[in-house]
């Protein structure tokens, strides 16, 4: 009765009705600055000093938390969350309804005004929390400035095919020493707890050899259980910075890009935000890594963005280079491209597929846009000539 009276007693007067539409406003508008004015500061040195020295303390109560648990936090909130966010949309508007039909729009203005106020705050708090995990980390120093893979002058034609010709010869090493099934393709050759242990202890020495100020909490990779659904939007892996978790797709064990996408999610998690940059880290530590099957999908990764580029260079230089396809020892990639391709290939086809497809990476790539990273999706793509040097730079130099 307290509660209702109470409720029944509340003045809407003109002063009281404008103060909440202005403070409605204010919160509003600080959610885009809440997401956006960390990342204008904190750049430079000082996105450095952030990733450095603040992410690894700040990451590690919820890489610890959902560390804890064996399944995808993220998952199942995303499951739970969308089916409750349904639930209580209906709610609401039972609600709205209800105020209006049995006391006043006054009160159900009341109501929407509580709710919305909420809301905006949930939002602010939540844009705080990805700068901290996330966005700042986009604006630290790129690994190719801090490893030097660059040069002032373009790198001649033979620099190239010296590089592309490292890549092939430890592909070919990698994939001999690992097994084959009964239709001639490789896969992994661990669990997944071990491939996630294998993947920290990859990208970790990678880190302690370059110094690339990556943090050393021990990320534990989760598999999808929903892998067969999330194959469509065509990623691979994703990380929460809310949980601090690195999720990966694992509808298909792919032994060219498993190992890749594991290192490169674990990177995310440590404090980097560019995906260029944890592409390159995570091609680096599989080719460094003691594991057979990481370095083959090191290697195949940087082979197979080298290849054509060199072909180019060498069809404007007028050189020739061995014709790979041919060659036997390459055979066994090629079943294990194939295989890839017809798991592709089994993808179900139509409007919806195509919907889901297409609009995940047009949300992605306005994702990475809104986060300062210019060309989006194409951020995935690391400039060829990052091998060219870190080839001359830290292979050959040393040989």
């Amino acid at each position: 009765m307290r509660y209702q009276l109470k409720n029944e007693t509340v003045k809407f007067t003109k002063g009281r009705v404008i103060g909440r539409c202005v403070l409605l406003v204010v919160l509003i508008a600080l959610i885009p600055v809440a997401y956006f004015l960390p990342s204008l500061f904190l750049k430079g040195d000082a996105a450095d000093f952030y990733s450095v020295k603040i992410f690894p303390v700040i990451s590690m109560l919820p890489i610890a938390i959902s560390g804890m648990f064996m399944t995808s936090l993220t998952e199942m909130f995303v499951v739970v969350g969308s089916l409750s966010i349904f639930v209580l949309f209906i709610l609401f508007l039972i609600k709205c309804v209800s105020l209006c039909h049995n006391r006043s729009l006054h009160h159900m203005f009341h109501f929407i005004y509580l709710v919305l106020r909420t809301l905006a705050i949930i939002a602010i708090i939540g844009a705080l929390v990805f700068e901290a995990m996330l966005g700042i980390n986009y604006h630290r120093t790129p690994v190719r400035k801090s490893m030097h893979l660059y040069s002032e002058e373009i790198r001649p034609y033979s620099d190239y095919e010296e590089t592309l010709r490292w890549a092939y010869a430890g592909m070919v090493e990698a994939r001999q020493a690992l097994g084959e099934d009964y239709n001639g393709v490789a896969h992994v050759s661990m669990s997944f707890e071990s491939m996630v242990y294998e993947a920290n202890v990859a990208v970790s020495s990678l880190d302690h050899y370059y110094n690339l100020g990556l943090s050393q909490n021990y990320i534990r990779a989760k598999a999808v259980w929903l892998s067969n659904f999330w194959r469509y939007t065509d990623i691979v892996g994703m990380y929460d910075p809310f949980l601090g978790e690195a999720n990966i797709n694992t509808d298909y064990l792919d032994v060219l890009h498993l190992p890749i996408t594991m290192c490169h999610e674990i990177c995310h998690a440590k404090g980097y935000g560019s995906e260029t940059d944890c592409n390159t880290i995570a091609a680096l530590s599989c080719i460094n890594s003691e594991r057979a099957d990481f370095r083959y999908a090191g290697y195949y990764y940087i082979f197979m963005r080298l290849w054509r580029t060199v072909r180019e260079y060498a069809a404007y230089e007028g050189a020739e280079i061995p014709n790979y396809s041919a060659l036997d020892t390459i055979r066994p990639v090629m079943r294990d491209m194939a295989a890839y391709g017809q798991y592709l290939d089994s993808f179900e086809d139509g409007l919806i597929a195509e919907f889901i497809s297409y609009f995940s990476e047009d949300a992605n790539n306005a994702f990475l846009e809104s986060n300062g990273q210019q060309g989006g999706t194409q951020t995935y793509e690391v400039p060829q000539d990052v091998y060219v040097e870190y080839y001359c730079r830290y292979v050959r130099s040393h040989d």
